[in-house]
């Protein structure tokens, strides 16, 4: 492949990648901490049915270019340093939990009490995805 094409493929995928999990965790903090208390306060449950909806689309393309570019990314990195595995399979289980409780979330008729809950768990998991990634990156560059 020619190298330039193989540079903005690799830039292209690695924005990609970190857009969507803004998107997502950025997405999930929001619901729970400002949009969950306004719903709250309104009474109004439909309300937050039809947000949930409004946000499935989203969510599950998020899903999607996530994986896509997170294989795409792992697949061609050149090499790994000591530990990598390890530390990228603890960060894979934290996404297939985020990814599961992400499912569940958009589900329409699931009590607003657990989807709180279930947005909690999957911001805390986010989180330390954030924090693995970044302890990844670091270890990559020695």
């Amino acid at each position: 492949m020619d190298p330039t094409l193989r540079a903005v493929l690799a830039v292209s995928m690695r924005w990609i990648h970190i857009t969507s999990v803004v998107t997502l965790i950025g997405g999930f903090i929001f619901a729970r901490f400002a949009l969950a208390p306004a719903l709250a306060t309104l009474n109004e449950p439909r309300l937050g049915k039809k947000v949930v909806e409004n946000f499935r689309p989203l969510l599950y393309t998020v899903l999607v270019t996530v994986i896509g570019s997170g294989l795409y990314n792992y697949l061609n990195k050149p090499s790994y340093p000591p530990h990598y595995h390890m530390w990228i399979g603890i960060k894979f289980l934290f996404a297939l939990h985020i990814f599961a409780v992400a499912v569940l979330y958009s589900i329409k008729d699931a009590d607003e009490g657990k989807r709180n809950r279930w947005l909690s768990g999957m911001i805390a998991s986010g989180l330390i995805i954030i924090a693995i990634s970044a302890y990844l990156r670091f270890i990559s560059l020695k």
